[in-house]
């Protein structure tokens, strides 16, 4: 029987004795479906696919990092991209950390297409080098704001790394005939439950979240998070996910998050219609005054904020031409200048709104 206060060392492995083939999962898996390809078919329509990738990540890094109470803003670490880390404050070297593990296991993604056991330990390694291992300390609590226990995760290594390899077999089986889009939240949920790593577990799993998406070809780029529909729904996140734990009842749980891809993939579909249209504007405002807009507009669109010096080195011009163009662009109020410690910067204002 299950009980708060003490450690969950008899968790279910995988797969469980669960309805897979519920009605209610299976149209929302469909839905969601269709929603990701058309997600898919838009960012096949971008010039340069980093001009959403690397920003989306960043929003999605600062969302998640709220959830673990490291207070920053998309502003901030967008500008903090711009300048040297040794300028970079902490809260910021923390998103970026998130931001740059996401962006290295998608790479790497490309190329393995599985995520075993290790590959858990190397993401957290990466957004917390201090503590990259599996807890073997007793005591892990989760308490809400009263300190009052409301779950205690399994205890001893050898009983979550029992768990965590169960639920990477589960993870990479792709021949159980269960909906990919149904096992994301199973999976998610085991993997809270088991609460592996000392700090940041949500983190990694936020990480793991879409690139298991990405690992069964529901996304070819990693643009679509949770972070975001957490913090609206933070109450009926935490209330469904303890529920869960004293219930065993996967059903509500897995359609909170079945239609976090459909709420989710709506949001960043008109996001990406939104940048496309920018862009067009953007383009057309740099070709009335005579400069090289294609090539202006892209740079300036991969890069939300930048230094004079890196336009100039990115544009193969001359400091005296680089600065001249600079001028000319923000007298016809095409960009914005502003200073960052001791780096001037410049930006498109309405690119800046819009990822922000």
């Amino acid at each position: 029987m299950f009980q708060k206060n003490i450690a969950n060392n008899t968790l279910k492995q995988l797969p469980w004795d669960f309805n897979y083939d519920q009605v209610s999962m299976l149209k929302l898996a469909i839905k969601a479906t269709w929603k990701l390809e058309k997600l898919n078919g838009l960012m096949y329509l971008m010039p340069n696919k980093e001009i959403l990738i690397s920003p989306m990540l960043i929003k999605e890094s600062v969302d998640s990092s709220e959830i673990e109470n490291i207070h920053t803003t998309t502003l901030k670490v967008l500008q903090s991209k711009a300048v040297w880390w040794s300028e970079i404050k902490w809260a910021e070297k923390e998103v970026l950390h998130y931001h740059d593990a996401i962006l290295f296991w998608y790479e790497k993604l490309k190329k393995q297409w599985w995520l075993w056991y290790n590959d858990y330990l190397e993401i957290q390694s990466l957004i917390e080098p201090n503590k990259p291992w599996i807890r073997k300390l007793p005591w892990t609590i989760i308490a809400d704001w009263k300190w009052k226990a409301i779950y205690t995760p399994p205890e001893g290594s050898d009983v979550i790394e029992k768990l965590l390899t169960n639920l990477e077999k589960f993870m990479n089986n792709h021949d159980d005939d269960i909906e990919p889009l149904i096992k994301m939240p199973i999976l998610h949920y085991q993997f809270e439950s088991i609460h592996p790593f000392y700090d940041w577990n949500w983190r990694t799993w936020r990480i793991l979240n879409v690139l298991y998406l990405i690992l069964v070809k529901k996304l070819d780029f990693p643009i679509l998070f949770l972070s975001e529909y957490i913090n609206k729904n933070r109450n009926t996140y935490y209330k469904l996910l303890w529920k869960t734990h004293e219930n065993s009842n996967y059903t509500d749980f897995s359609i909170f998050l079945l239609k976090w891809i459909i709420e989710q993939a709506d949001i960043t579909a008109k996001k990406i219609l939104e940048i496309q249209k920018l862009m067009k504007e953007i383009e057309e405002k740099i070709e009335k005054i005579n400069m090289d807009y294609h090539k202006i507009t892209i740079f300036l669109f991969s890069n939300p904020f930048t230094s004079i010096k890196w336009f100039k080195e990115q544009m193969w011009v001359a400091d005296i031409t680089a600065t001249r163009n600079i001028k000319k662009l923000e007298e016809n109020n095409i960009i914005k200048t502003v200073k960052v410690w001791r780096n001037k910067l410049i930006f498109i204002p309405e690119f800046i709104k819009l990822l922000s």
